[in-house]
């Protein structure tokens, strides 16, 4: 019956004996279908803690029974439901099937609660148990599957079909037209491996949809200047002032910055700033602005009035606060400078008389030779900004910038960003993340530094800073993100935070 609807080569890995395989004569997987007879007799509620907590067990016995192939899976499946004597052979009745395959959509729902409210959750749930979004997802993941075995281009006409049908589909299975219902079950899967479980997802096709989805949405042009991702992120925040309500982060000069042509080039797209992977990234981007703001604000109530952004950019922050007292250098490679600099002439846009322009190449000039030639104060309490920059740099040399500002005067601070391993990321942020940081690398900006959270803490220490503190995203979002109908929303980010007090 089986060679009648799976493969030759699907079937010897059923039969294959790994270490972690279970095998249908395995007496645990009889005693599992059992139960689940049990269950359907005594017509025990598919909702129950007790008939999740089954399903779970089904869920990832099958999974090690078809090894992690989900394509086989739904083969057998099928042959379950169309051949009469299969029951008799392999235990599973149809009703046995809809009884499990219901009591695990309730134990996914279980997980997606965790991060909604009640309503949302309700929701999901209604959209998750309507027959034909139970039926439509198996068929177009092996349709999908197909595709990249056979090694269809994602830029191919027929791939680029199914993803906008599994956009719908992802729509009508969760979410509807809820922004912020989106984002929340989103940030859910980013967060819980486990949700991948039994839906025929491996993370070779989850990086063959995320290829797919991608094409048409690179979020940086072609002529990006000196440093691509400096215009990624003013980019952006001008997008951010144009389509998010309220402002996160108020910069009336970010779209003045862009200059003409790439003002007119994000009004003309402004619907692909508002897909998922655009909102996820300006979440993160805006927020982690605002957090500098705010940090520095507090450094200015503490008398503090030297404040150095590392890797500026085409930050904004001097020009928005104009009348701030003391000092802003802005540090950055040269050509970069160069290249900010004649975009603010072209804008109009005249430098305050508090910013100072400090050109260093942080892996061959040393930070304090270029911040002493424009009249820093080494005596003086400083506080830093180093956003979206350690990544680019070599490990030694993010020590050395941190060893620099740790020995700075009494009072001076670091709000700072870092990655952290890639392969630390659940799977469809490690997946998404690999081939954007492969976009950069082709542009000439590779992520070069990861740090783990408590070895860098520990290193923290030892350079001399008396304290460091970190955010959540969960903490970051109920700070700045909270109760928005536009779907920004922190995930699971790859980079973190941190403040580290001298």
């Amino acid at each position: 019956m089986e060679s009648k609807h799976a493969s030759s080569d699907g079937l010897d890995t059923t039969y294959d004996s790994g270490p972690d395989a279970v095998a249908r004569t395995d007496p645990a997987w009889i005693a599992l279908v059992e139960e689940i007879r049990q269950a359907v007799a005594q017509a025990q509620p598919a909702a129950s803690h007790a008939a999740q907590a089954l399903a779970w067990r089904w869920i990832r016995s099958l999974t090690l029974m078809t090894p992690h192939d989900s394509t086989l899976a739904f083969e057998l499946l099928r042959m379950q439901l169309g051949e009469l004597p299969a029951p008799q052979v392999a235990g599973m009745t149809a009703a046995m099937l809809a009884w499990i395959e219901e009591a695990f959509i309730h134990a996914r729902c279980a997980v997606f609660a965790k991060y909604l409210s009640a309503a949302q959750a309700e929701e999901v749930r209604r959209r998750q148990l309507a027959p034909k979004n139970r039926r439509a997802k198996p068929e177009l993941i092996t349709e999908l599957r197909a595709h990249m075995e056979a090694g269809t281009d994602v830029r191919a006409a027929p791939v680029q079909a199914m993803v906008e049908r599994w956009q719908q589909l992802f729509r009508e299975s969760f979410c509807g037209d809820d922004a912020v219902l989106e984002a929340c079950v989103r940030g859910a899967l980013m967060r819980e491996p486990d949700l991948f479980l039994g839906i025929g997802f491996d993370e070779a096709t989850l990086a063959y949809l995320h290829k797919a989805r991608m094409v048409g949405n690179d979020f940086t042009p072609a002529a990006a200047g000196p440093k691509p991702s400096a215009l990624t992120v003013a980019i952006q925040r001008a997008a951010h002032q144009l389509l998010d309500r309220p402002l996160v982060l108020d910069d009336p000069l970010a779209l003045a910055l862009l200059g003409e042509g790439e003002q007119q080039a994000l009004r003309e797209n402004l619907e692909k700033f508002r897909q998922p992977v655009s909102l996820g990234m300006r979440s993160s981007l805006v927020v982690r602005s605002r957090l500098a703001d705010d940090v520095w604000g507090e450094a200015l109530e503490r008398g503090v009035r030297q404040y150095v952004v590392l890797g500026a950019g085409l930050d904004t922050t001097a020009y928005r606060h104009p009348d701030a007292p003391g000092r802003v250098f802005e540090v950055d490679l040269p050509a970069t400078q160069e290249w900010k600099r004649a975009r603010l002439q072209e804008a109009g846009l005249a430098a305050p008389q508090s910013l100072r322009f400090v050109p260093v190449d942080f892996e061959r000039i040393g930070l304090a030779e270029g911040l002493a030639r424009s009249g820093f104060d080494p005596s003086a309490p400083a506080h830093f900004s180093w956003l979206g920059v350690t990544m680019y740099l070599d490990e030694d040399a993010v020590t050395e910038t941190l060893r620099f500002i740790a020995n700075c005067a009494k009072g001076s601070a670091v709000l700072f960003e870092y990655a952290v391993p890639l392969s630390s990321l659940p799977p469809i942020m490690r997946i998404a993340m690999e081939q954007i940081t492969a976009q950069f690398a082709e542009r000439g900006e590779p992520w070069k530094s990861f740090f783990e959270p408590a070895a860098l803490t520990e290193t923290l220490t030892k350079l001399g800073f008396s304290g460091s503190m970190s955010w959540t995203a969960s903490e970051l979002n109920e700070r700045y993100l909270a109760n928005r109908a536009d779907g920004l929303k922190l995930g699971a980010p790859p980079t973190r935070l941190v403040l580290a007090t001298v």
